[in-house]
């Protein structure tokens, strides 16, 4: 007899793929904001993006912690290769913390909408 406290939770191949995901678009981010950082003029909007920053980079951690308990390879995602942080100011001031509170409000309405299909 199998005691199910022995046994592993594993995670389905479309969670998998979904967290696959999640990972490419999380680490898309953290790249973005690395520019961001880089170029920012505004000590305070500075802060803003690096705590947000730290959060993510926690977040991309804990992803790769579940790769590896699944087994599964890890995705490259965005490096810090793909990113020149020599490129130059892009963009007028506040457009960084314009992108970042748009990119907050989508990804709110992403979660409530993948809470609705439940």
């Amino acid at each position: 007899m199998c005691n199910k406290n022995d046994e592993k939770n594993t995670i389905s191949s479309s969670e998998l793929g979904t967290l696959w995901l999640t990972y490419q678009e999380k680490t898309l981010i953290l790249r973005v904001l690395e520019y961001f950082i880089a170029k920012a003029d505004d000590q305070h909007a500075m802060n803003i993006m690096g705590g947000c920053w730290q959060e993510l980079d926690h977040y991309v951690m804990q992803m790769e912690k579940i790769f590896e308990s699944e087994g599964a390879a890890i995705p490259k995602g965005f490096t810090k290769k793909d990113v020149h942080l020599e490129a130059p100011k892009l963009y007028d001031n506040g457009f960084d913390i314009m992108f970042l509170r748009i990119l907050k409000e989508v990804s709110c309405t992403s979660y409530k909408f993948n809470c609705l299909k439940l």
